[in-house]
């Protein structure tokens, strides 16, 4: 899930972003204004990586086409932390995009996963808004997926901010949530 990120397809696919969405795709500079989004630094360092794209396809989007939305676009940095642990802050928006929708779409990615077990949803408050928090076991990796709308306006304009985090102490997965803009709520 770490590695994935953002979406589960290949790594870097391309495609031009500045035409309308037929294809799911990701790279380096996809959507640079995106990308500013994403916390610049986290344990004290830039991301290893960063990259951003878009997913339109029924296969990616999930169970977000039943709630409407027809693309997201996304941008994420990760953070290698030692051998199997990281952290990626990712960004998300969408038409209409909320917290709630895209929890719901890594828990039902995570409950279609061979090798992922004991998935256990919940939906706590973070910085005065709810969230949606996915603890799940990957094959040996305790992974955390958060989502949370991000701030006031935002948030109106369906934006959506994720911690993924693998083999973290909890204290780590906060430092991630801390990473992003507050705002007033």
């Amino acid at each position: 899930m770490l590695a994935a990120g953002c979406t589960p397809g290949s790594p870097y696919s391309s495609f031009d972003p500045k035409v309308p969405c037929t294809t799911d795709g990701r790279f380096p500079g996809a959507y640079p204004d995106l990308e500013a989004r994403v916390p610049a630094r986290f344990a004290g360092r830039g991301p290893d990586t960063l990259d951003s794209g878009r997913n339109c396809t029924a296969a990616e989007l999930g169970t977000l086409a039943g709630h409407g939305i027809r693309e997201v676009r996304f941008a994420g940095g990760t953070w290698q932390l030692s051998g199997e642990s990281g952290v990626t802050l990712a960004v998300f928006t969408g038409d209409g995009l909320t917290a709630e929708w895209l929890g719901e779409w890594y828990e039902s990615s995570a409950r279609g996963a061979r090798s992922t077990q004991q998935i256990t949803p919940s939906r706590p408050s973070v910085a005065g808004r709810q969230a949606y928090r996915l603890d799940t076991v990957n094959g040996q990796s305790d992974q955390t997926v958060i989502t949370l709308d991000a701030p006031s306006a935002d948030a109106a304009a369906g934006i959506v901010f994720v911690v993924i985090a693998a083999d973290v102490p909890e204290s780590s997965i906060q430092d991630a949530i801390a990473a992003f803009p507050t705002g007033g709520g």
